[in-house]
């Protein structure tokens, strides 16, 4: 059993080059590493460790899936920070009642999403990351457990008031160790006849379901995860056939 999630970068730093993340904008193909997102997870927690955000303080996450948003998630993992994901097609003013509801520390994300939110908080956008970023990396801290909170999911805003709901490393195992642990016989035709497994994202990693698919499962089987910005059913086809994918999660 894993103590907690953050564990999962081990595995992460493991495959170190092997492909993790591709993500499609326009004619843009870019591909991340499970190495790279480690290191970028660390560095983050540096960051984090830098400004002085730590356990319990909140940090919100506004932006489309990607390499980014995962080492984001990642690295208030490592610094017990309660991450706050939003989804990246909901609505600003919902944007500014969460803010306003969690009043978190720092908020990163797409640049221009952050732009929309209330001057009251820090931001910092992807795009300035390889800039910001502290060179060094920090690990997790300690004290980190499956009772530890970890994220706090909010409804997608079609509600009046927004309801946030707490996740611990605990409600998230609970589903990922039955799955890895029943994968492990089949590990080895895995590798000779489907390697790498291609999943293609449509969900929002805001999302709990778009997680299980982008976050939890892949790194069980070293599973490519392919983020599409169009979600158009003629550039998912055509995605899928280009890039072979294994599994639609949508």
């Amino acid at each position: 059993m894993r103590d907690h999630l953050a564990t999962l970068l081990d595995d992460y730093r493991r495959y170190d080059r092997q492909i993790a993340v591709v993500r499609h904008q326009g004619n843009r193909r870019r591909a991340t590493t499970y190495g790279e997102i480690a290191r970028l997870a660390g560095r983050f927690a540096a960051l984090l460790a830098q400004r002085s955000i730590g356990s319990g303080d909140r940090v919100l996450l506004w932006g489309e899936n990607g390499a980014e948003w995962i080492a984001a998630l990642y690295g208030c993992m490592l610094r017990g920070v309660l991450a706050v994901p939003l989804d990246a097609y909901g609505s600003a003013e919902f944007a500014a009642r969460v803010a306003a509801d969690v009043q978190p520390k720092l908020a990163v994300g797409d640049a221009l999403l952050l732009h929309q939110l209330p001057l009251d908080y820090p931001r910092l956008a992807f795009e300035d990351w390889l800039g910001e970023l502290p060179a060094e990396e920090a690990g997790p801290v300690e004290g980190l457990s499956r009772q530890t909170p970890f994220e706090i999911l909010f409804t997608s805003g079609t509600t009046g008031d927004p309801k946030g709901v707490v996740l611990t490393h605990g409600n998230v195992l609970a589903s990922v160790e039955p799955i890895e642990q029943g994968a492990q016989p089949y590990m080895r035709w895995e590798r000779l006849l489907a390697h790498p497994l291609r999943i293609f994202d449509t969900l929002p990693l805001s999302h709990i379901f778009g997680q299980t698919m982008g976050l939890w499962v892949p790194p069980i089987f070293t599973a490519e995860v392919h983020f599409e910005s169009r979600l158009a059913a003629s550039r998912l086809i055509e995605t899928i056939k280009r890039e072979r994918i294994s599994v639609l999660a949508a």
